[in-house]
């Protein structure tokens, strides 16, 4: 994969400083581009060996010559684990295999690309406690510029009874950590992060930065759909099983609208989240 023009492979001029990494789905790549499939554990061995000869002179008496020698052998053992180097590899094993496209607007859906731009996060997550105390407030502001303390009141109730509903409703549905990235060709994409694949604790990036992720970030994912593709597009039957689909698909498209994918941006899969580290201009 191109980093830059002139680079061939990260690993050649760069460090990659990688914030997110899907081991499970790199493992089940890498066991595929390997001959060996997917190696846990491998060992290294080096053996050194020393000799010296040394020439005994004889008495004269005899005649003939006598050698001794004397040697030593040194070996080292190494275990290596080859999960660190992993990401790096299957990057660039899927590079070489020509698995991967460097554009989104020229991607397929189901297929993989890697591409670089801003990040914006969101740990939607940390709203799910928040919602019926939000809905509180709702009620508190709209209630008010109602004239008059018993009308004030009244209104109050109404409207916390009322978005108290609303409230349950949204704090039991699925609160994901997701975000966007926008490429260097201006594509748009969403995407949704398994928090066990974080090499950062969300929270510390939400204190430190705000959602907008400071620099230039690398994603190695897949694509999953294509912008303004639609739920709504589905083929509708008469059977009483098919009209529960269909309410379900119009919930979810609901939930996607509040929730989700923007249907003006790709929906990807991410594999790899990085930074490059270049090398520094005045080395220690």
């Amino acid at each position: 994969m191109k980093l830059t023009k002139e680079q061939k492979s990260p690993s050649e001029e760069y460090l990659s400083d990688f914030l997110y990494i899907d081991t499970a789905r790199l493992s089940h790549y890498y066991s595929q581009l390997s001959a060996d499939g997917l190696v846990t554990q491998s060992k290294r061995l080096s053996k050194d060996t020393h000799k010296s000869t040394d020439n005994v002179g004889l008495k004269a008496v005899v005649t003939g010559s006598r050698q001794s020698e004397a040697g030593s052998e040194t070996s080292i053992e190494l275990q290596i684990d080859p999960t660190f180097s992993r990401p790096q590899d299957t990057l660039d094993a899927l590079y070489s295999a020509g698995y991967i496209g460097d554009s989104l607007t020229d991607a397929g859906i189901g297929t993989l690309f890697l591409t670089h731009g801003s990040i914006s996060m969101f740990d939607v997550r940390m709203l799910k406690t928040m919602w019926p105390h939000l809905g509180e407030v709702v009620a508190e502001e709209g209630a008010k510029n109602v004239v008059g303390h018993a009308q004030r009141q009244k209104a109050r109730a109404a409207a916390k009874k009322e978005y108290s509903a609303i409230m349950q409703l949204i704090s039991n549905l699925p609160h994901s950590l997701h975000g966007s990235i926008i490429s260097a060709d201006h594509s748009l994409a969403w995407f949704t992060l398994k928090p066990e694949c974080m090499l950062v604790n969300p929270d510390d990036l939400a204190f430190k930065h705000g959602c907008d992720l400071p620099g230039e970030w690398h994603m190695l994912g897949i694509v999953d759909a294509k912008p303004n593709d639609t739920i709504e597009n589905i083929v509708k039957a008469d059977a009483l099983n098919a009209q529960l689909e269909g309410a379900t698909r119009v919930m979810l498209l609901h939930i996607r609208q509040f929730f989700g994918r923007p249907e003006d941006r790709y929906g990807v899969t991410p594999v790899l989240i990085f930074r490059t580290i270049k090398k520094s201009q005045n080395p220690i």
